[in-house]
Formats: structure tokens, C-alpha cells, sequence
């Protein structure tokens, strides 16, 4: 008897079987995610992503941080004085090096200073997988590829973001009044040739942002509407606030707006699992409404605010990568008894030709086909007499990405990137994140509630998303419920927890951003911070 396909060799990692065909250019794919220590190191990313012709330098060298303090062999320093201030204005929390001298994470507060770092050429670019490429395209194009709509919103925001970095009160010129503090201190000679050819970044930013396969054909995705919208106000009020100021802002976006992403994204795979064993299990095909409602609402109560710690980040970690890596084993099943119905298409939820396999066909595929499968001789070796739940988790067992997911193969990057939400021991006192670590090892854990820096920014857009639609005072009112709203968007339920609402409208309170009573509950009104 031959292997099945996801024990050949050819057919898997070391860790997983590879991410079958179906999936891999479709809207369930799950792109990977490195680790990002810092949200420095975003920002950074978010530059070379724009501003340059690619993330990464031909030099040959692998990853290079920002280091204002980096020196020649003739021990003098590589930046001027100028740059270093600037650099050290911008410096974040402490690395956690094996190095008797403390080294800490450094923020490029304009592109000139971005050329002095990058990212190796082989790590994964998480600002264009869940910025670019993820949730803005998806909000542009999730009515359709070619929409005259999504080509408008594509070109503002090129134009926004675009703006935003250049910087609205930069040094273009040799004239000082009116410009930014850091902008200032820099001078003319770092911003030259970054507004000689200024179509690059638009250029950049719609590649990065065009339509492809992974994108939800959908009128609406909360989610993805948030992340862009957010992005957008956060642009608009460049150059209204100190240039210091702003980039905590952007980067405490960016620390929040990207895992929660990724992590909306991860349930896909988990409802795929449970659509795909209805089918062959029970015989139940779920209707594309059912299916459609449970992708729309992918991002809502991921998170629950607590103020003791818990597991429940990892849990989704661990819940993801098993339904993967079992969802791959039941298509490599379904392609070894159905392969022309299967092998070489991919997974659509709308739509047909001969490339695709809509997502309902595959279910009533995997239905019909339930029988074949169960009759195969790995089955019956396997799991005779059982259902296919069993099979899948006895041969999930045998790959160390099932067993020990967050050691172990994307678990394992993913559980890394995640830690951009950690509070830092050091350099994290403004309060940018989200989870607090408590504990080590088998006890590892964190207490879920955003620091102060997380609630300034989530109050300023649940202000802006506010008043975007309704006019200033009156019905616009910002209140504590449509910060609590603009969370749960994201993924974070403040409703639940009995103890998170009373320490949510303490902590805004201690900030001065609380201006009612809190008898007043939901309706307390809250300041814009900014």
C-alpha cells in the first residue's frame, strides 16, 4: 500500500503537510507572519515598502535595525548628528541581546532615515501580506476587480499615505518656518530625492494594493472597512500634531490593526473545517448564507478583556494549525478519490470555470465523496468503523506542527509576531499594547486590556469614524460605547467581562478623556484626544 499524498515527501514540510492547491491562492490562505519585535521595526517596513524599489538592500547582507549609535571601523559614527538626534527622539523599546551594552529599537521618523535599515530578503513582509495586500485590497476590491469605485479609493489613498510619510511640513524645501521640529533638526539635505520621483510610492502602494485571489467577494467586510478607514484618519491628521506625536500613533495602529487581522484571517480555516466535516461526517451542506454571515463576522470576540491572565491567544494558535493541517489532510484525501474534480484547481466561494472549485461544490464534493473516503485502505487501517473526524485527528498526530503547534512550524511564527502586541519590560511605558504577559513556560499567559497609548489612539478613531458621518456635537457625540465598538471591530468584546467596562471608563478617566459621569454607562461622553 503507497503512502497517501500528504506523507509523500513532495506533498509536505517537516512540520505539515504543505497547504493543499485548493487552498493556497484562494481567500482561505493564510499568509505567513514573522516575529516583529517592535513596532519600530513596522514603521521601518512600512517605509521601505513604499518608498523603495524593494524591502530589502542587494547587498547580500541579511536584516540591518536602525542603530544610531552604529560606527565605522574607525570608531566614528555612520550617522550625523543631525540623524542621530533624530533616531534617538524615536527610540523604543530595549533588545534583548546577550551584549553587556543595552541596545534598543529605533523608529525612522521620515523615508530618508529609512534607507539606513531593511529586512533580509527571505523574511516575510507582514506590512504588505496584512496591510497592503490584506485588508486594504480586500476593502477596495471585495465588490469586484474592476470597479471604478475601488480604482478612486485605491488612488486616494496612494496619495494619502503617500503624503503622510513624505511628511506635510518636511523640509523640502530650504525654508524652516512652519516645519516640523524633527523635520527641522534633519534639514533639507535628508529629504533630497524623495519628491524627485514621486509616482514610485503611488506606484508601489497600488501594485501592493491590487486585486488578487485572496480577496472576499463581498459588498462589505467590517474588518477590512476599519483597518483601511483607521489608516486613512490616521494619514489625515499628519502635520495637525507634532511629527513625534504621530508616529506613536502610526505605530500603535500598527501593532494592533495587523495581529487582529492575521487573527480574523485564522478563523477562516477554522470554519472551512467545520463546513468540510459537516459534509462528510453528518451529510449536512451548510447554505452560502450561513457561510457568508460566518465570514462576515471572522473578526467579531476573538479577544476577551480580563484582568487575570489567560491562554485564550494561544488557543486560537493552537485551534488554527490543527483545523490546517487536518483540512489539508481531508483535500489530499478528496484529491486522491476525486482527482479531476480536485488536483490543480482553486477554492473560490463564488463564481466557476475550470481553474475554480466553488466553496458549495466542494462541500456537496466532500459529501458525496464521504463514502470513498472511508473505504480507503489508509481509512480503515486508520480509523475503520469511525468517523472522519477520528481519522483526521490520528493523522494529524503524526506532524509536530499538530502535536506542538506553537513550537512547531507557522504556529510557531505566528505565536512570534503575536508578541508585537506584548507590553515590553522597557521602552513600552507610553502604553501602545494590548496584552500584558504574566507567568512562564506551561503558565504562560497575559491579561487582555489596552495600555494608554492603545486607548488614546482607539478613542481619536472612533472620533473620526464618528464624525465623518454626522456633524460635530449633538447626535455626533463621541460616547464610551462607540469606542468599545470601534474594539469590538477589531476583535476585542468588551461586553462580556463584567469588570472590563467599569476599568475601561477608570482608565480613560485617570487619562481626562472621560467628560460625563460614569453613572451614565455606555453613554458617558468621552474627549477626542487629539
Amino acid at each position: 500500500m503507497s503512502d497517501p499524498l500528504y506523507m509523500q515527501k513532495e506533498y509536505r514540510t517537516a512540520n505539515e503537510p504543505k497547504v493543499h492547491s485548493l487552498v493556497r491562492k484562494s481567500f482561505v490562505f493564510v499568509p505567513s507572519a514573522g516575529m516583529r519585535l517592535a513596532p519600530e521595526v513596522l514603521v521601518l517596513e512600512l517605509m521601505r515598502e513604499v518608498f523603495f524599489p524593494r524591502h530589502y538592500e542587494e547587498t547580500g547582507a541579511g536584516t540591518r535595525d536602525l542603530d544610531a549609535d552604529k560606527k565605522d571601523e574607525e570608531k566614528r559614527y555612520c550617522r550625523s548628528v543631525r540623524e542621530r538626534a533624530v533616531l534617538h527622539a524615536l527610540r523604543g523599546r530595549r533588545k534583548k541581546t546577550k551584549q553587556s551594552r543595552p541596545q534598543v529599537f529605533f523608529a525612522p521618523a521620515y523615508p530618508g532615515l529609512a534607507k539606513y535599515g531593511w529586512l533580509r530578503k527571505s523574511s516575510d513582509r507582514v506590512i504588505n501580506n496584512l496591510l497592503l495586500s490584506g485588508p486594504i485590497a480586500q476593502h477596495l476590491w471585495g465588490r469586484g476587480p474592476d470597479t471604478e469605485d475601488g480604482k478612486r479609493q485605491q488612488q486616494e489613498l496612494a496619495d494619502s499615505i503617500r503624503e503622510a510619510l513624505l511628511g506635510k511640513r518636511s523640509c523640502l524645501d530650504e525654508h524652516l518656518e512652519g516645519k516640523d521640529l524633527l523635520a527641522a533638526t534633519l534639514g533639507p539635505e535628508s529629504f533630497e530625492g524623495f519628491d524627485a520621483d514621486p509616482e514610485l510610492p503611488t506606484r508601489n502602494i497600488v501594485e501592493k494594493t491590487r486585486h488578487s485571489d485572496a480577496i472576499i467577494r463581498t459588498n462589505h467586510d467590517e474588518l477590512a472597512a476599519r483597518v483601511t478607514q483607521d489608516l486613512l484618519a490616521i494619514c489625515s491628521v499628519e502635520g495637525e500634531i507634532p511629527r513625534m506625536q504621530w508616529l506613536q500613533l502610526l505605530m500603535t495602529f500598527l501593532r494592533f490593526a495587523l495581529p487582529m487581522w492575521l487573527l480574523a484571517q485564522m478563523q477562516i480555516t477554522r470554519l472551512l473545517h467545520s463546513w468540510l466535516l459537516e459534509a462528510v461526517d453528518n451529510g449536512r451542506i451548510f447554505d452560502m448564507r450561513g457561510i457568508l454571515q460566518g465570514l462576515a463576522k471572522r473578526n467579531r470576540g476573538l479577544l476577551h478583556p480580563t484582568l487575570t491572565a489567560t491562554r485564550e491567544l494561544f488557543e486560537h494558535i493552537e485551534r488554527y494549525m490543527k483545523c490546517r493541517v487536518e483540512v489539508n489532510i481531508l483535500l489530499y484525501c478528496l484529491e486522491q478519490v476525486r482527482p479531476e474534480q480536485v488536483k490543480g484547481k482553486r477554492l473560490t466561494h463564488g463564481g466557476a470555470s475550470k481553474e475554480v472549485l466553488a466553496l458549495e461544490n466542494l462541500l456537496v464534493l466532500a459529501r458525496d465523496a464521504s463514502s470513498d473516503i472511508r473505504g480507503s485502505e489508509r481509512f480503515k487501517d486508520v480509523a475503520e468503523g469511525l468517523n472522519v473526524q477520528t481519522f483526521l485527528t490520528r493523522e494529524g498526530e503524526q506532524f509536530s506542527a499538530w502535536r506542538n503547534p506553537l513550537m512547531k512550524g507557522q504556529g510557531k511564527n505566528i505565536d512570534e509576531f503575536f508578541r508585537v502586541l506584548y507590553r515590553a519590560e522597557l521602552g513600552d511605558e507610553e502604553g501602545g499594547y494590548l496584552l500584558a504577559p504574566e507567568g512562564r513556560g506551561a503558565k504562560r499567559g497575559f491579561r487582555v486590556f489596552p495600555g494608554q497609548l492603545l486607548l488614546k489612539t482607539a478613542t481619536y478613531l472612533a472620533a473620526q469614524d464618528k464624525w465623518s458621518c454626522q456633524p460635530r456635537g449633538g447626535a455626533g457625540k463621541l460616547v464610551l460605547q462607540d469606542v468599545e465598538e470601534l474594539f469590538g471591530q477589531y476583535g476585542v468584546d468588551f461586553s462580556i467581562a463584567a469588570d472590563a467596562r467599569p476599568l475601561l471608563m477608570k482608565e480613560l478617566q485617570a487619562m481626562g478623556l472621560l467628560t460625563g459621569s460614569p453613572d451614565a454607562g455606555s453613554s458617558v461622553a468621552v474627549a477626542c484626544p487629539y
